[in-house]
């Protein structure tokens, strides 16, 4: 009798085998059971007999288990995962907060380089001022200061701008959403 190849194959990737594993729990050699997954020989009658109870355990359509995922085995749960999750849990946090920081100080920077982008527009809308007196007369603001402000702005614009505000955004958004699941995932694994 012969097996298809994808019979084989699927008992061994359903339940994480090797050739070698399985040869062994069906009695024969390695190299009988690759001959077997090709199609090249069949698998002897002890063999095929010792393979249905693992066939019947397979999901639809080759077995009749249940195609539900499995619930997790307490073993998943040594405190080196625990520890492992709850370290990750704990940078998530801390690297989100620091991009709280970070966005925080960042918004004043981006609002004055916004108000030092329009200066010279600003300032050349302004009424004229009325003269000093000759004792404070303190003479005309330096030329072409104002465009030189408008023009240093837009390199803040860049580094503090929406688009870098949305990278930084987006990054603690996914910080946030995997400290929710992991939170999530440590208090089912603490229950269990």
């Amino acid at each position: 009798m012969h097996h298809h190849k994808s019979n084989l194959r699927a008992v061994r990737t359903h339940f994480g085998l090797n050739q070698i594993e399985l040869a062994h729990y069906l009695g024969i050699d390695r190299s009988l059971l690759a001959h077997a997954e090709a199609n090249r020989r069949p698998l002897p009658i002890t063999a095929t007999w010792r393979l249905v109870p693992l066939l019947s355990l397979l999901p639809p359509p080759r077995g009749t288990a249940s195609p539900d995922p499995l619930p997790p085995d307490p073993a998943e749960a040594t405190p080196e995962t625990l520890d492992a999750l709850q370290w990750r849990l704990r940078v998530c946090r801390h690297e989100a907060n620091m991009l709280d920081f970070k966005l925080g100080r960042q918004l004043p920077r981006l609002l004055a380089a916004r108000h030092r982008r329009v200066l010279p527009k600003l300032l050349a809308a302004l009424p004229p001022q009325p003269p000093l007196p000759a004792l404070l007369d303190i003479g005309p603001p330096p030329a072409g200061w104002a465009d030189r402000q408008a023009a240093d702005a837009a390199q803040d614009l860049v580094r503090f701008g929406q688009q870098a505000r949305a990278l930084l955004e987006a990054r603690r958004a996914g910080l946030l959403a995997e400290a929710a699941y992991l939170a999530e995932v440590l208090g089912e694994a603490q229950t269990t």
